[in-house]
C-alpha cells in the first residue's frame, strides 16, 4: 500500500487528491500569485512522476494536456504519485506572454533561489516542490512564436530506460536534444530525474491534433511505468528516432512559399520554398541538399534573408510501437542551433 505525501505543506492520503496552490509571485499590486498544482496519491505503491506545462507562458497546449488527464485519471486506481502543473509561468500565461514581467525566460532560470529574480523564485519553487523526489518528469511545449512543431518528443536517447518511455509515448518523432544550461530538463537531468520534453503546435492556440498526441503519450509513458492501466492506442504507430537537426534559413527576403509541411519526409533535390519580392520582379528558388524530415516550420509569409524556415532533422530509425506499454524491453526549449548538431 502506499503512503501519505506532503508536498507544499499540504499532505495527500493515498487514494486522495488534493489541489495545491503555493505562492510563487506578487503582482506590483501586491495580489498573489500562486502556482497551481494537483497532486494525485494513488492507493498502491509506485513511481512519482509529474507533468509541467506552460513553462513559458504563450505556449497553451499543455494546459488543455493537463485538463484531461485530470479529468481522466483516477487516484483510487492510481499507483504512484502523479504530480501535475498546467501552468507554471502564471505570470506570462496572464500577460499572453513567453516570457515573466522582467523579460526572463523561465526554461533559462533553473535551479533558481529564493531570494534571486521572479524566474530564480519561481524556478526554485518547481525544484523543490515538484522536481525533487520524482522518477520522471513530462514537460509540455510548443513552438516559438512564428512557428509550428510537428509533434515530438526531445531527450538524451543515451538513457535507455527514457528512449523506451518516448517511444512509447506515440509521437511521430523522438529527437536526440542536447541539454540547454537553466532548462527544466536539465536541472533533473543533473538530479538523476529524467524528463521527456514534448514539443506540438504553436504558441496562442488550442490545436486539438497535437493536444490528442501529448494526452495519448502522456497516459502511454504512466502506463509503461505501471502506474495505470488500459491506455489508448499510440497516435503514431512507429516513431522514428533521430539524432541530428537544424534550421534551414532564407537566402533571401520577400514573400514566403513553402512547397513542404512539418511532417514531410525530403530529398535532395527536392524543392523547398520560393522567395519572391512584392513587386514580383525577383525570384529565388531553394532545394533540398540532403534527405530528412521536417519536424518545424515557420509560420510567417514575410521572410528576410538569414531566417529560419524549415528544421530539418537527418533520417533516423524507426522503432514499431509496442502492444503492450507496461512491458520490458523512445528550438519549445530554444531549437535555433546554427549547425548540425547530435547529443
Amino acid at each position: 500500500m502506499n503512503t501519505a505525501i506532503t508536498v507544499a505543506g499540504v499532505t495527500v492520503e493515498p487514494g486522495e487528491r488534493r489541489d495545491v496552490a503555493p505562492a510563487a509571485s506578487e503582482w506590483y499590486t501586491g495580489d498573489r500569485t500562486t502556482l497551481p498544482m494537483a497532486v494525485l496519491n494513488g492507493v498502491e505503491d509506485g513511481p512519482r512522476v509529474f507533468v509541467t506545462a506552460a513553462v513559458h507562458g504563450d505556449e497553451l497546449n499543455g494546459i488543455a494536456v493537463c485538463r484531461q488527464l485530470l479529468d481522466t485519471i483516477d487516484p483510487e486506481r492510481l499507483r504512484g504519485i502523479l504530480l501535475v502543473v498546467p501552468v507554471v509561468n502564471v505570470l506570462g500565461v496572464q500577460m499572453g506572454s513567453r516570457y515573466l514581467p522582467d523579460r526572463r525566460d523561465l526554461n533559462r532560470a533553473f535551479p533558481g533561489s529564493h531570494t534571486g529574480s521572479i524566474a530564480a523564485r519561481i524556478a526554485r519553487l518547481v525544484l523543490d516542490e515538484i522536481i525533487t523526489g520524482s522518477d520522471v518528469g513530462i514537460d509540455l511545449h510548443t513552438a516559438a512564436n512564428h512557428r509550428f512543431n510537428i509533434p515530438q518528443v526531445r531527450l538524451d536517447t543515451s538513457d535507455e530506460e527514457a528512449l523506451g518511455l518516448a517511444i512509447a509515448f506515440g509521437a511521430p518523432f523522438v529527437l536526440d536534444a542536447r541539454l540547454r544550461p537553466g532548462s527544466l530538463r536539465a536541472v533533473a537531468a543533473d538530479r538523476d530525474v529524467p524528463v521527456l520534453t514534448f514539443e506540438g503546435g504553436g504558441p496562442h492556440r488550442f490545436d486539438d491534433d497535437v493536444i490528442d498526441v501529448a494526452r495519448r503519450g502522456v497516459l502511454r509513458v504512466l502506463a509503461r511505468l505501471d502506474m495505470i492501466d488500459d491506455p489508448p492506442a499510440p497516435a503514431h504507430d512507429a516513431p522514428m528516432v533521430l539524432h541530428e537537426s537544424r534550421w534551414l534559413r532564407a537566402d533571401r527576403g520577400g514573400l514566403l512559399e513553402l512547397h513542404v509541411e512539418p511532417g514531410e519526409h525530403i530529398r535532395p533535390g527536392q524543392p523547398l520554398w520560393t522567395t519572391v519580392s512584392p513587386m514580383g520582379a525577383e525570384h529565388n528558388e531553394h532545394a533540398a541538399e540532403d534527405e530528412g524530415h521536417v519536424i518545424g516550420s515557420t509560420t510567417l509569409p514575410l521572410v528576410h534573408p538569414g531566417q529560419a524556415l524549415l528544421h530539418v532533422a537527418l533520417p533516423g530509425d524507426r522503432h514499431p510501437a509496442e502492444d503492450d506499454p507496461t512491458e520490458e524491453e523512445d528550438p519549445g526549449e530554444d531549437d535555433d542551433p546554427e549547425e548540425w548538431y547530435s547529443r
